[in-house]
């Protein structure tokens, strides 16, 4: 047999092959199971644990290195944008006449969380959540952080306020919402202190799951997706987030005789400590003791070595990002 022969004959064998593995592809999925390869691997359209952790300290590496000026127009513009949350449930839950925001009137409250996840405005207990991350693991120092929450929260306090104070002022709300809208604002302002600490625990929590699923999602959509339904699930839920919640006390401050400074340490208060408690959790519990299995993963090389206990405590902002220069 010469040697075109032989060519014509393999590359014969390898149509039959071919036509072989898509009919077998075609074929039922048990059948396939049975006669699946003994070597060889899947691929995964999932993030791995490693590959989500690694985003998260991508993004805590950002938050910590930036400016504090960046940080609080950054911060202003997201605390402008839950007032939109507080607008929306108004809306909604007059027009679907609900007595309180319920499946309809919170139909819209995920809005201003989304414009912030999707516009990568920096607002506390979602972007200040990540550098907890970098904390705990010592790569970043205890004093940095609090620059971060100090800084943004204080930003997210002046557009929640600014906001709260334009809806009052102005004739953005005609009698009936608002009337809802005061009606939704003496229910909150009514709880008690447990009682709002308690349920921005669970709100907390809500949120950091939602950072993490955000970091784990591959596109826009999916992103979104996320956010949508778990932030949908604290405004069912009746959970209380300290910057949407905000906006709704301030606002009955601006239109009652409710006295603004006491607002923040028996209302703004609890659900601080709240939300911050059940994030700070989340992060501790899932993703550093998850994190003691993979410490030696070659993702984390780039972040270099932990910080001694002093510099974990007392080190600057610039600690971490000098030490990845350093390491890269």
């Amino acid at each position: 047999m010469g040697a075109g022969q032989q060519t014509d004959r393999a590359t014969d064998l390898e149509e039959e092959e071919a036509q072989e593995d898509r009919e077998r592809l075609e074929s039922d999925p048990q059948e396939n199971l049975e006669n699946a390869p003994e070597s060889g691997e899947t691929l995964t359209d999932f993030f791995s644990f490693e590959e989500i952790f690694a985003r998260v300290l991508a993004t805590a590496s950002h938050e910590l290195s930036v400016t504090n000026r960046y940080l609080f127009w950054s911060g202003l513009g997201a605390g402008g944008a839950l007032g939109l949350t507080f607008l929306a449930r108004v809306v909604f839950t007059e027009a679907a006449h609900e007595p309180e925001p319920g499946l309809l009137g919170n139909l819209l409250y995920p809005i201003g969380f989304l414009i912030i996840v999707i516009g990568r405005y920096q607002l506390f207990t979602e972007n200040t959540l990540t550098p907890v991350v970098l904390v705990l693991t010592k790569l970043a120092s205890v004093r940095s952080l609090l620059r971060l929450w100090l800084v943004v929260f204080a930003a997210n306090m002046v557009g929640a306020l600014a906001v709260a104070g334009f809806l009052a002022v102005f004739d953005v709300l005609d009698e009936p919402l608002m009337a809802k809208a005061l009606e939704m604002a003496r229910h909150s302002h009514g709880e008690s202190w447990f009682s709002l600490f308690s349920k921005a625990l669970f709100a907390g929590w809500i949120v950091a799951a939602m950072v993490w699923l955000v970091h784990a999602g591959r596109d826009t959509v999916s992103k979104a997706l996320f956010v949508f339904l778990l932030m949908y699930f604290i405004g069912v839920g009746g959970l209380f987030h300290v910057i949407t919640s905000s906006v709704e006390v301030f606002f009955l401050a601006f239109r009652t005789e409710v006295a603004l400074l006491p607002l923040f340490p028996n209302f703004v208060l609890p659900i601080l400590l709240g939300n911050t408690v059940g994030g700070i959790t989340f992060v501790a519990v899932l993703n550093y003791v998850q994190f003691s299995e993979h410490r030696d993963s070659k993702l984390f090389q780039s972040y270099g070595k932990e910080l001694s206990w002093r510099e974990w405590l007392f080190g600057g902002n610039k600690t971490f990002a000098d030490r990845q220069k350093g390491a890269d």
